[in-house]
């Protein structure tokens, strides 16, 4: 493990990655070790574990004195040698179709807009080998095509809850050669317009549920797809919650958030923590996870296990001040923080729409009370837009999107533990972040929830400009934007 991160399991997921969206494509073969090796700049060793994964998961075949060759085909759902492929739930993925709208469509939008014209030719040489003689090759390029754009926004949170929704399993039915001549056409008028600086809304696609069974009314999905068995599509939220958080997040993520706890004062010096038992429920993780992050909190003299007795406190804010956690740990929780901050500001104000049509006036006026409250007898840092993000969480209706809901709040969380970062004074900033979060909720009370959700996420882009600022201040920007490549996942 480097800086709180399986160095491995970011390689393997950066080329599972390529082989998923066709950069990598079935029947060819892998870079060489020592290419490998140069590209991601790190040991043989965490290359062959990589590698290792790649071929457990049925995506490459390997052979001695031969370099491993891709037996993953796009669309098919998984690699060779996985298990026989079960039929999808109907009412998952139905769930999940619709999740990946509030999910897709503004990440979409916002990678479309990072792009230089260099950046375009990767999408346009997609393009012009989509053949609408062609179905299935057709509307697999049309999903590369989408895709690059959710690469573009070099954000691995983003990619993690994206792909967690295994939507690249799922086939389309083929359309008419008109249906596919006129999409063709459209995305080739889109790319003009979008590439001279116009709105990703200028020109209007139909829409394509029926192709996939999905029928709106209803929200149900009728196609019969074929999938892995340990697919969300068949599973649904269970194996959703583990894709979207991997081991080395879920560990760190406990050490973090009582680091941020302490911080904030709700543990004081001499008090007890919970015991492991009760950390593994609060956190939902394993008693294993949570004995490693303990250590690693005695390791920075911020808490004492007594055997027996239990775990106590050690230090205040001021002290855990001094800690001196190395900058690179705290860079790769940082860009984690950052880029979970910037998925929930791309896709905030169409999940909290979402989230208002089923919040009264009365629970609407219950909130506003409760934020004043805390403002007044309980403040502590960021605490207005974490109880808000709750409240989004907890009225979402689709299954599939509160897991990822859940997963963003895990990250929101992370702020907290970072050194520096907590400000236990009600700054001018602080105050204003309140008085928007409020003005959000006022909005419930008097039936506006169309205005709610624009509030909302303003005032939550408005958080992640100021934790990016503060972030340069404390020094900690360059360091956690050189925590991972994220050129790496599109280029």
């Amino acid at each position: 493990m480097k800086d709180g991160t399986v160095v491995y399991e970011r390689v393997y997921q950066i080329l599972r990655n390529k082989i998923e969206s066709g950069l990598l494509p079935y029947g060819s073969k892998l870079p060489s070790r020592a290419d490998l090796c140069l590209e991601f700049k790190t040991s043989e060793k965490t290359v062959r574990r990589a590698v290792e994964l790649l071929a457990q998961a049925g995506y490459i075949e390997t052979m001695k004195r031969r370099r491993p060759v891709i037996v993953y085909r796009q669309g098919d759902g998984c690699g060779k040698g996985l298990l026989p492929l079960q039929k999808a739930d109907a009412t998952v993925a139905g769930d999940i179709l619709k999740t990946g709208i509030f999910l897709c469509y503004p990440v979409i939008s916002h990678g479309i807009s990072l792009c230089t014209q260099e950046d375009w030719r990767i999408p346009e040489t997609i393009f012009e080998k989509m053949d609408p003689g062609e179905p299935k090759d057709f509307w697999k390029l049309s999903s590369r095509f989408w895709r690059f754009f959710i690469l573009r926004n070099e954000n691995e949170i983003i990619l993690q809850a994206v792909d967690s929704l295994g939507l690249n399993e799922l086939q389309p039915r083929p359309g008419t050669l008109d249906l596919r001549t006129d999409y063709h056409n459209r995305l080739q008028n889109f790319i003009r317009a979008v590439k001279n600086g116009g709105c990703t809304r200028s020109v209007q696609f139909p829409d394509l549920s029926a192709l996939y069974g999905y029928l709106p009314e209803q929200r149900l999905c009728v196609l019969p797809h074929k999938v892995a068995p340990d697919s969300p599509l068949c599973i649904g939220s269970k194996v959703l919650e583990r894709k979207v958080s991997r081991e080395e997040e879920r560990y760190s993520r406990v050490y973090l958030d009582i680091l941020g706890l302490i911080a904030v004062g709700r543990y004081r010096p001499g008090q007890r923590l919970p015991s492991h038992a009760q950390l593994c429920q609060t956190y939902g993780v394993s008693v294993d996870t949570t004995i490693k992050a303990v250590r690693l909190l005695q390791e920075w003299g911020a808490v004492k296990a007594v055997r027996g007795r239990g775990i106590f406190v050690l230090k205040d804010l001021e002290e855990l001040k001094q800690i001196q956690i190395p900058l690179e740990l705290i860079a790769c929780h940082v860009r984690r923080f950052l880029d979970g901050l910037e998925l929930l500001s791309l896709t905030v104000e169409g999940t909290a729409a979402h989230a208002a049509s089923c919040i009264t006036c009365d629970e609407a006026a219950m909130l506003a009370g409760r934020l004043e409250k805390l403002w007044n007898e309980k403040y502590l840092y960021q605490l207005s837009p974490i109880v808000l993000l709750e409240y989004i969480t907890d009225h979402i209706q689709l299954q599939s999107l509160r897991v990822i809901y859940q997963m963003i709040l895990n990250h929101y969380h992370i702020g907290r533990g970072i050194p520096k970062l907590v400000e236990l004074n009600k700054t001018e900033e602080n105050c204003r972040i309140h008085r928007e979060c409020l003005d959000a909720v006022r909005c419930l009370t008097e039936r506006e929830p169309e205005e709610f959700a624009k509030k909302a996420g303003q005032m939550f882009r408005y958080t992640h400009r100021l934790v990016i600022e503060r972030c340069r201040q404390l020094g900690y920007w360059e360091a956690a934007e050189n925590a991972y490549d994220g050129s790496l996942l599109w280029k």
